[in-house]
């Protein structure tokens, strides 16, 4: 989907799709090691129980903060206050998101 999105520069879909793709990522990860998965939709949530099983993924915080900062106001367009939808993801902001979903699917070793 966030492929698809990009196709048509549509960079806060791009975004949204990266962040629950990154999500969908971490949460087969835990499965695959017979982990409970939780009901949570925050990536350095899910990262820190990722992290448990594997100490290197820890590394992916900061990346999983960028993607976690497009899940409220792109699900939840009312809940962005007035004045601040003028920081719409960009191009390069999409770009960056696939790029964090590609590396972090590799080191999870999903493709």
């Amino acid at each position: 989907m966030a492929k698809a999105a990009q196709g048509l520069g549509l960079w806060n879909q791009v975004c949204l799709h990266a962040q629950q793709a990154a999500a969908k990522s971490l949460k087969a990860f835990l499965a695959e090691r017979h982990r409970p998965i939780p009901m949570v939709h925050h990536l350095a949530e899910l990262l820190a129980l990722c992290a448990e099983a594997d100490q290197d993924l820890s590394r992916f915080e900061d990346r999983c903060y960028t993607l976690d900062k497009y899940l409220i106001p792109l699900t939840y367009p009312d809940a962005v206050p007035t004045g601040q939808t003028d920081s719409l993801p960009t191009e390069k902001d999409a770009k960056e998101a696939l790029d964090i979903v590609k590396e972090l699917r590799e080191a999870l070793r999903i493709h």
